[in-house]
């Protein structure tokens, strides 16, 4: 993986990396509030020996500097502690005093330097001040001789009074917030760059093209306006609209020696935007001057006649029982299109599909209609679909953007292929703007397996209903159509 996909990576995951640095400032800032400042204090100890002439004072030096380092060591001796902690106006203990001291020799010197830490100014200095009196007890107790005429060989002064830092020397909020701006930003790449790595869902044409083994038909963008406006896409100029259009012109090249087609559109699993794509790709053929008929053949969930603000309780289910003629359960649509419903939901919508009856009426729009379009359930988890497609011309296949996963898309591919049936091409739905500048192909959308409650209305009002002698089967806002 070079640097373009990294970065191609973190920009169609920038949400993530930004809330991952977020979430990582925001626990530096935790931190550093839950974190007591530590205050710090130095004092300077000077070692010697007495020396009266040139050569003493060489080789007191000398032995100055070797027990200079001994007494470094010996300033943490418990006992010299335990003096300290003493003296304190806190209770601490020995352990807990050894970490707030740290003695040293400053090189190529005789000066031995106490530092302190604690979590006050004051209590620092005096820890400081206190451990630099005891350090010169210390070396008083071990170097004055038994003979009281005979001078001690070391002594230790103070060269420095332990110092005042109002200043808190920890925590250091610039470097935390440094540290910890990088930590969150490399954690937040890393974390995109594995997510992506992990990501089986369908996203380009090269996943579309090795799951089914053909080229991506179409790719529609998503359009926050569909929700609101699901059927005026065909009307528009935008790149949803377009993005019809171009669909609409690949599925004419899909079966050149057909004067009619039957499609199927379905999907591998619920909520990919097929009874969206279907009703539009309805609208956008019988805009071009042919009859185009909508069957919806989901008995599972019907949702088309919502959309088109017409009625289902007549349709295919009625024709099939006898109780109307297709003509009668046929409604039109201001658009242009011819629909035919469910109809009452079976209680078995497979055995019905797989009967000579649905055979018989399948034949018998084919006749009628130049275009007929049939929106059935998704593939996997049915066999509504697989019953149709045995039917039909050709299967027009929908995958959600980053929804689908690859799998999903192979098993929906290999049952159309089980069947017999015949792909016409595949449909990447519902896919972001920035993705397809990012992928460097076509357009982008999807709406969903079911719309639920939201029934939108047609732009238009539907035109006057007529009233058959059959008037008693149907009731809504279209009308039958006869041919």
């Amino acid at each position: 993986m070079d640097l373009r996909q990294v970065l191609g990576i973190v920009r169609a995951r920038w949400k993530f990396v930004i809330v991952t640095v977020g979430f990582g400032a925001l626990l530096t800032t935790a931190l550093l509030l839950y974190t007591a400042p530590t205050y710090s204090s130095t004092s300077t100890l000077f070692i010697s020996t007495p020396a009266t002439g040139a050569a003493d004072t060489y080789t007191g030096t000398l032995t100055a500097g070797q027990r200079a380092q001994s007494y470094a060591d010996l300033a943490k001796d418990n006992e010299v502690l335990q003096r300290v902690a003493d003296r304190l106006d806190i209770k601490t203990s020995i352990s807990d005093l050894r970490g707030q001291i740290e003695t040293s020799i400053v090189e190529s010197t005789l000066l031995l330097k106490v530092n302190t830490t604690a979590e006050s100014p004051e209590l620092a200095q005096q820890i400081a001040s206190i451990e630099s009196d005891e350090i010169i007890r210390l070396v008083k107790n071990l170097e004055t001789p038994s003979d009281a005429e005979i001078p001690a060989p070391i002594i230790a002064r103070v060269a420095g009074k332990a110092s005042f830092n109002p200043s808190a020397v920890a925590p250091d909020i610039y470097l935390y917030l440094g540290v910890g701006l990088a930590l969150s930003i490399l954690i937040g790449i890393a974390g995109a760059v594995l997510r992506d790595l992990l990501d089986t869902s369908v996203k380009t044409g090269e996943d579309v093209e090795a799951m089914t083994g053909n080229a991506l038909m179409a790719t529609l963008p998503f359009d926050a306006l569909v929700k609101k406006q699901p059927l005026s896409i065909e009307e528009g100029s935008g790149s949803l609209g377009e993005a019809f259009r171009v669909l609409r012109t690949n599925l004419q090249f899909a079966n050149l020696d057909a004067t009619r087609q039957m499609i199927v559109v379905t999907s591998a699993v619920p909520d990919e935007g097929k009874t969206f794509v279907a009703t539009n790709l309805a609208i956008s053929m019988a805009k071009s001057g042919r009859s185009v008929l909508l069957i919806d053949a989901d008995f599972r969930n019907p949702n088309v006649a919502d959309l088109l603000g017409l009625e289902n309780s007549v349709g295919a289910i009625t024709v099939l029982l006898g109780r109307a003629t297709l003509e009668q359960a046929t409604q039109e649509h201001v658009s242009g299109v011819s629909f035919l419903g469910t109809g009452p939901r079976p209680p078995n919508p497979s055995e019905v599909l797989d009967t000579q009856a649905m055979r018989d009426l399948m034949s018998a729009v084919r006749a009628q209609y130049d275009i007929v379009i049939v929106d059935a359930p998704p593939m996997l988890p049915v066999a509504d679909a697989a019953i149709l497609l045995t039917e039909v011309d050709g299967a027009l296949l929908l995958a959600r953007f980053g929804s689908t996963s690859r799998e999903q898309l192979r098993q929906a591919v290999s049952r159309i292929e089980a069947v017999g049936g015949r792909l016409f091409g595949t449909v990447l739905n519902r896919t972001p703007r920035k993705a397809i500048g990012k992928y460097g192909y076509g357009y982008g959308y999807g709406y969903g397996y079911g719309y639920g409650d939201n029934k939108p209305a047609p732009s238009r009002p539907a035109k006057p209903e007529r009233k058959p002698a059959t008037a008693g089967l149907m009731s809504g806002a279209g009308r039958r159509v006869r041919r």
